[in-house]
């Protein structure tokens, strides 16, 4: 006797099954595009910190090379965002031993600060350079 259309078995996948697999990788996708979003925000936050960083550690470094280093402050802005500030001081603290006679030693702060969406960064560093006395 020949079998009929319903006695056959079932080939294939049924509905419920595809909407499952479908469900699977719509959650995956899902989730590979926010740590993929992440990612590229991470990269950003931190390009912006290397960049203040860097503007920090160059003001730093130029403090006192085209002319003496004299107390006071200056300001400015690099790329449009990153404002910095620089101070200088002379530093005097009675607990370390003083420089010799002709060196002073000098307290050199730089801050720079920029925004991140409605946040606000800042980044400081500083630092203690001795230098030579002007005669």
């Amino acid at each position: 006797m020949p079998s009929s259309f319903g006695d056959r078995p079932a080939a294939g996948f049924s509905l419920i099954e595809v909407l499952f697999a479908l469900a699977v990788v719509g959650i995956a996708l899902g989730t590979a595009a926010s740590v993929f979003g992440n990612g590229v925000l991470g990269y950003a936050v931190s390009r912006d910190v290397d960049t203040a960083l860097a503007v920090a550690q160059e003001q730093i470094a130029a403090a006192g090379v085209t002319a003496p280093l004299q107390p006071g402050t200056t300001e400015g802005v690099f790329a449009g965002r990153f404002a910095w500030h620089l101070a200088v001081a002379r530093f005097d603290d009675r607990a370390a031993p003083a420089p010799p006679a002709p060196f002073g030693l000098y307290r050199i702060d730089a801050s720079v600060t920029w925004r991140e969406g409605p946040r606000q960064r800042e980044i400081a560093l500083s630092t203690l350079r001795l230098v030579e006395a002007p005669p």
